[in-house]
């Protein structure tokens, strides 16, 4: 049977929610990719086009994004500043591919695998690289060795398997071997990359897939679980340092939300443009600031700081018009195939990991999880019960 252009597309992006967890130039060769078939299954009349309401919030915040850019940073480095934003094409792409649930199981255990080959990743490099400079020591050099992306995408990829393992119990089938083992990768990895706002993240929405699925009882197991993992050396110690980050003097998280950011914002009420804050500017406002820093920690803050009260405010209602398309998604699938609720619980988990770990990070900045907010976003936006057009 011949493929047609539309399941080609489809196949691309599948593609790329594997590749992008653990390789961005891949990632960004099969998302080209896919944008590309998209276009032309569209010219074709072989795909049907859909655009949703909520880029209409999208295009305004990245419109003035790119006006501050110029106005923040001149002509000069704008494509450097604001390239990255131009993945967020992929909403239409997802929204008007993503119409059946089968497709949308087949994304999800597309990117689940990817976040375990990636944990499989970190679980080998780090080590080696962390053996090869102990400076201090061994666990010093592999805690700096942990990445902040890495992280948040092992988080999402926890989220992912735990509330898609979940559904399968409650469900009463029995889940294949390979999502277990898919799992403890993802778990093993995000235990090495040693950041602890992803692994406070993942607890709080593995929970709600907990009370989600299964009854209350399943809690005591799991806060077993959570005990013995915060009991663990390493995580332990890990654990103790976060009183470095309740000192507002410290120059950390606390310092640039309550001293830099309203200063800036102060100064710069229209916002300094996005992707031209720099630590020099950091250091004008408080001088013993984290060194090589050129964001807040926070996307509230960044996008302020950034963009102005004007850009925040677009931001929170692109966000609120996603979310609010989740719950809409959700309620619409209660009454319908298992599929359909799985897929739309998941998606609506994956987007509130990435919004509650963008309280305290700036997870907005980064391309290869602006892949992944963007298919959510046209995901959760997607028509359903669509058949595609012939090809």
């Amino acid at each position: 049977m011949k493929t047609s252009i539309e399941q080609k597309a489809f196949y691309a992006l599948l593609a790329t929610a594997f590749t992008i967890t653990f390789s961005i130039a891949l990632g960004q060769v099969f998302a080209g990719l896919c944008f590309l078939l998209f276009l032309i299954g569209v010219v074709q009349r072989q795909i049907r086009i859909h655009l949703p309401s909520v880029l209409l919030a999208a295009g305004a915040f990245i419109g003035l994004a790119i006006l501050s850019s110029v106005w923040g940073g001149a002509w000069h480095g704008l494509w450097q500043r604001c390239g990255k934003m131009g993945w967020f094409l992929l909403m239409p792409v997802a929204a008007s591919l993503l119409i059946q649930p089968e497709r949308e199981l087949k994304l999800i255990r597309s990117f689940l695998v990817g976040c375990a080959v990636l944990g499989i990743k970190d679980l080998v490099l780090y080590p080696v690289l962390a053996w090869r400079k102990p400076v201090p020591d061994f666990l010093t050099a592999l805690i700096d060795k942990g990445s902040m992306t890495d992280g948040q995408m092992l988080m999402l990829g926890v989220v992912g398997a735990t509330a898609l393992l979940l559904a399968t119990i409650k469900a009463g089938r029995r889940a294949p071997w390979w999502e277990w083992a898919v799992l403890t990768m993802q778990v093993a990895g995000l235990l090495i990359n040693f950041k602890r706002g992803s692994w406070f993240c993942a607890i709080i929405l593995v929970g709600v897939a907990i009370l989600w699925n299964l009854r209350w009882r399943a809690w005591i197991p799991a806060m077993l679980v959570i005990f013995l993992f915060f009991m663990i050396p390493p995580v332990h110690s890990r654990l103790g340092q976060l009183k470095r980050e309740f000192n507002v003097e410290g120059g950390g998280r606390l310092t640039m939300w309550f001293k830099i950011a309203p200063a800036l914002i102060r100064e710069h009420p229209q916002g300094v443009g996005y992707g031209c804050l720099t630590n020099e500017m950091m250091r004008d406002v408080f001088q013993r600031v984290e060194p090589n820093r050129n964001h807040l920690h926070s996307n509230w803050a960044q996008v302020l700081v950034e963009t102005g009260w004007a850009g925040l405010g677009l931001y929170l209602i692109w966000m609120f018009k996603s979310v609010w398309d989740g719950v809409l998604r959700v309620r619409r699938t209660r009454g319908g195939g298992v599929d359909g609720r799985v897929g739309a619980g998941v998606a609506l988990l994956l987007l509130a990991g990435l919004l509650l770990n963008g309280v305290v990070e700036y997870n907005f900045g980064d391309t290869e999880i602006i892949f992944i907010y963007a298919v959510i976003m046209g995901w959760l936006a997607a028509r359903r019960g669509e058949e595609p057009l012939p090809g």
